[in-house]
């Protein structure tokens, strides 16, 4: 029974987290789309990025409205998020705006 129970519990660490998104245990390297508009991709594009190091500390502003005025981007029309990670304890995120 006991076996059981580990194996279960391993299992539900193991897979849960990969239902959750497209995250590698060793190393994550994706860029996922979050939201866009029936229009064709901006001309402008602007980038936000966050980093947490060991989980232990995070720290910037990976909003969209950050991305979008480092691109001076009024108008948005796609939102994309791209994550980087090696192990779990070195994580980037950057928030990618694109539009006008």
């Amino acid at each position: 029974m006991k076996k059981l129970i580990v194996i279960s519990g391993i299992a539900i660490l193991t897979f849960g987290c990969a239902a959750a998104g497209m995250n590698g245990w060793l190393y994550t390297g994706v860029t996922e789309p979050v939201n866009a508009t029936n229009t064709a991709q901006g001309t402008k594009k602007g980038e936000a990025s966050c980093l947490n190091v060991l989980g232990i500390v995070a720290a910037g502003n990976c909003s969209i409205d950050e991305a979008a005025r480092n691109g001076g981007i009024k108008v948005i029309k796609t939102v994309d998020k791209k994550r980087s990670s090696v192990l779990g304890l070195y994580v980037k995120e950057t928030t990618i705006v694109t539009g006008e």
